[in-house]
């Protein structure tokens, strides 16, 4: 499917026990904006049986590793730490380390189709990271651009409907309030524009 753009993501945090959403968050223009998110593991490595010098059997059923690579610009730092769980202490110091353990969280990414309407993606169950962080001088003279903010996922599959499932798309806004309640378990219905 060909996408136009990439106007926002909302992410929802996982409770503890990692059935239910408990609470979400609106990444977009300048308090997240969201620049570029690639998904990858889509396809399932195949299975083949060879016999007799040839392929007489083959499979290809489910997903790969699901993983996602994901640029925003400027996320919350409030968001951040909840999403990756940083432990904050009472200065507001955030700290990773040993005893930290991010949350189980879900997101949907909000594109468009070529005719303007909306398409969702949905990564229904997994943990984000940050892996890197790049600082750069600034030279004289010179007017500095912020760096954007690479977040990455690694992806699992959730109980939707009674079945398993990792990645979901949604196109136009019928029946994206019910596609939207299947990612976020739990959370009171109310979708971000």
């Amino acid at each position: 499917m060909t996408t136009v753009g990439f106007e926002s993501v909302e992410v929802g945090v996982f409770d503890a026990s990692g059935e239910n959403i408990t609470e979400t968050f609106d990444w977009r223009d300048e308090n997240g904006g969201t620049v570029n998110m690639t998904i990858t593991g889509l396809e399932p490595t195949i299975s083949r049986v060879s016999a007799s010098n040839k392929t007489v059997w083959q499979s290809k059923r489910g997903t790969g590793q699901v993983t996602n690579t994901f640029e925003a610009f400027n996320p919350p730092k409030d968001d951040l730490d909840i999403v990756l769980g940083r432990d904050v202490d009472l200065n507001n110091s955030a700290w990773v380390g040993e005893d930290t353990q991010a949350p189980f969280v879900a997101m949907i990414a909000k594109s468009s189709d070529v005719d303007g309407n909306p398409v969702y993606f949905a990564l229904t169950k997994g943990l984000m990271g940050y892996n890197e962080i790049a600082l750069t001088t600034k030279m004289q003279g010179e007017e500095q651009t912020p760096s954007n903010t690479a977040l990455t996922g690694s992806w699992q599959d959730a109980t939707i409907d009674g079945k398993s499932r990792v990645f979901g798309v949604h196109k136009g806004t019928e029946g994206y309030d019910a596609f939207r309640q299947l990612v976020f378990p739990g959370l009171p219905t109310e979708p971000v524009a």
